[in-house]
């Protein structure tokens, strides 16, 4: 009697799942949450700023510098080889004589060496070596370079490399390097690049647009272009945080327009001239990411907070 009673409790029980499993439609699965947006910088890139990073060892930059200026052209060869010169200036017989040569030492890492950028300009680019002590030896991490020639008035020597205080060890220092390309209609683009030195490598901190203009009036479909009514103008530049500058930093995008008659102005390529006339500020938050040492993005661009 009691294993009759045991099997009808059984076969009751097993009632209401027949019938969940044979009345109504399948139960519908969980919808799966939507994948995180990625959060992407508002400007990256470095335009034509080439970094080109290497290990060789080299005479030390001040034999560098002399040879440089040789008029032996197998020694001249030899020096611009170790800085890193692109190989038309290496040709035999055709070996470039440098315009101009310029040499710093600044303490890019975080010992206490410094180490040396130098900076040579050619018929058709601007190249900086990057050099570390090593020992009682130099070597050569990196080579940053441009195209440019010496006709051009917005980029040289001076202006395309400067170093600055580092943003996350105020006792040290980054390499900044600019390069402006401009076109024929009063438009240009301006890359900048900041780099320093992490366990004698070189690393690229971030890069990004640092300015812009733009006078391009868009022609309508089928008809020629309109006459310029005048320029958009953008800066962007990288801030620490009052909070915590060195960890935390903000990317600054400030954008205005110049009017025809600014454009006009003998002053509008002048950067103070076209600051004043900024007055949209957008900001992105930023961290500094230690393992990968680069500058990365928290949030998305929004209107700066009014103060």
């Amino acid at each position: 009697m009691r294993r009759s009673i045991i099997l009808l409790a059984i076969a009751l029980g097993s009632v209401p799942l027949c019938a969940q499993r044979h009345s109504g439609s399948p139960p519908t699965a969980p919808a799966r949450p939507a994948p995180p947006v990625p959060i992407v910088p508002v400007s990256a890139g470095a335009g034509n700023i080439q970094v080109v990073q290497v290990n060789y060892g080299v005479p030390a930059p001040q034999s560098l510098t002399r040879q440089l200026r040789i008029d032996d052209e197998r020694t001249r060869a030899a020096a611009l080889s170790a800085i890193g010169v692109p190989g038309q200036y290496l040709q035999r017989g055709r070996t470039a004589m440098p315009r101009s040569i310029q040499l710093e030492f600044v303490a890019l890492g975080s010992d206490d060496d410094l180490d040396a950028l130098l900076t040579v300009e050619l018929d058709q680019h601007i190249v900086t070596a990057i050099l570390i002590p090593d020992d009682s030896n130099w070597r050569r991490i990196a080579t940053v370079l441009i195209p440019s020639t010496p006709d051009d008035p917005y980029n040289t020597p001076t202006t395309f490399v400067r170093t600055d205080r580092s943003m996350v060890e105020r006792d040290r220092y980054r390499a900044i390097f600019h390069v402006i390309a401009p076109d024929s209609h009063d438009n240009y683009v301006e890359n900048e690049a900041q780099l320093r030195i992490v366990n004698k490598h070189a690393v690229v901190l971030t890069s990004f647009v640092s300015a812009s203009r733009d006078c391009t009036t868009p022609a309508l479909p089928g008809k020629p272009a309109p006459p310029s009514t005048g320029c958009n103008v953008l800066r962007r530049w990288l801030q620490g945080d009052p909070a915590d500058p060195f960890k935390h930093f903000t990317m600054v995008s400030a954008t205005g327009r110049m009017s025809t008659k600014d454009v006009a102005s003998p002053f509008n390529d002048q950067p103070e001239f076209e600051a004043s006339h900024l007055r949209s500020f957008s900001c992105q938050p930023f961290i500094f990411n230690d393992p990968t040492q680069h500058f990365d993005p928290t949030g998305p661009s929004v209107p700066c907070p009014a103060k």
